[in-house]
């Protein structure tokens, strides 16, 4: 069992989905975190339905996406992992209520109509995009003077970067889950920079 005593011991689980060895360490961890929360491991999602997701979007998921869905399903990386059938466009979300919207800015919005949703984030109303022709990846910050944030060029590295911080909750008898988390918040800042990191986690308590 994966267990997080020092800084070493976080695993950081590829550098692209697909690489050697990235289904055994991804596994580890993902069944490491489950058993720590006593959750059943998710179905991998079939090839077929994705394609049907992807009729319905009217767009094309991200490869490194398509591959988890094929081989982890929507497993527990620490942020919720949306349902396919709750993944939509973000723009569809407020059409009916423009009103009750952000008030997004002119940069916000030359970005809106290409983003299609399928994480959230801690429950509090952030969500995590892919660009539909680009496939990089954005934040919907729903606090923030700019609402819509670029975070990452691919989905791999969000889910790597989630995979690093669920360590967190993985600390041994003789740590203490503060010093797993810095340890965690250490290595993520090592690969994506410190302002990535505060914007990602700024209302979680970790800063």
């Amino acid at each position: 069992m994966l267990e997080i005593n020092k800084k070493e011991d976080i695993i950081i689980p590829f550098d692209k989905m697909g690489d050697n060895d990235w289904k055994i360490k991804t596994g580890q961890i993902i069944e490491a975190f489950a058993d720590t929360w006593d959750e059943e491991l998710k179905t991998p999602i079939s090839a077929a339905e994705i394609t049907a997701l992807e009729k319905k979007l009217g767009t094309t998921l991200p490869d490194g996406l398509n591959l988890f869905y094929q081989t982890f399903g929507l497993a527990n990386i620490g942020e919720e992992l949306q349902d396919l059938d709750q993944m939509e466009w973000m723009k569809d979300i407020w059409a009916d209520n423009p009103e009750n919207g952000p008030d997004f800015t002119a940069e916000d919005s030359e970005i809106l109509p290409y983003l299609v949703t399928f994480s959230n984030y801690i429950g509090n109303g952030n969500m995590f995009c892919f660009h539909s022709e680009t496939k990089e990846i954005y934040l919907f910050d729903h606090d923030g003077s700019s609402y819509i944030n670029k975070m990452f060029n691919t989905v791999d590295d969000y889910i790597k970067g989630c995979l690093i911080f669920a360590q967190a909750e993985l600390y041994g008898e003789d740590t203490d889950q503060e010093d797993a988390e810095e340890w965690s918040e250490e290595v993520a800042e090592e690969l994506f920079g410190i302002d990535i990191i505060k914007k990602w986690k700024y209302s979680s308590g970790w800063e």
